[in-house]
């Protein structure tokens, strides 16, 4: 009798089954549900926050230097997305200096001289005969300030509300 013929067969394991997964890939799909809820609350927030940028820039692309008030328009503009962003100062209330001095103080990026030069330019240009000389170039830093001062900064917003408080 050969002892060999006692064994039984080899039995092959059962297959993995995919479901229930393991906790670690529970852990993981709650994370990444988690990342695309708040990515999505974010992005919905910053979608409202920044309308009346957007609205601002269309408006701006529809001033054009044919019409004699070009340059009223782009200051009230200006004035308008301001007034929308900065609440907590009364932009409304300012003119001549310190409306000036505000514009160049909210521009968030370095403060360029050909920026400053422009928006001065801009401000003095108000009050003198209408002149479209350099109004592509008063257009321009217009959207360049829109697109970089709004929505503010909270650096920026806290130093302004320091200095007009």
């Amino acid at each position: 009798m050969n002892p060999l013929d006692n064994l039984k067969d080899i039995h092959a394991p059962s297959a993995i089954e995919v479901w229930p997964p393991a906790y670690g890939w529970w852990i993981l799909a709650m994370l990444i549900l988690a990342v695309i809820v708040f990515t999505s609350i974010w992005a919905m927030n910053y979608y409202k926050i920044s309308a009346a940028k957007r609205q601002a820039l269309q408006e701006l692309a529809l001033i054009d230097n044919q019409h004699k008030e070009g340059l009223a328009q782009l200051n009230q503009l200006l004035k308008r997305a301001a007034i929308h962003y900065f609440t907590s100062i009364s932009v409304h209330q300012m003119h001549g200096d310190d409306w000036l001095k505000f514009l160049i103080t909210s521009f968030n990026k370095k403060q360029n001289k050909e920026f400053i030069d422009n928006i001065t330019s801009l401000q003095q240009s108000l009050y003198q005969q209408a002149s479209t000389d350099n109004f592509d170039s008063y257009k321009k830093h217009t959207s360049d300030w829109l697109r970089s001062a709004l929505p503010p900064k909270k650096a920026v917003l806290k130093q302004l509300e320091q200095e007009h408080a």
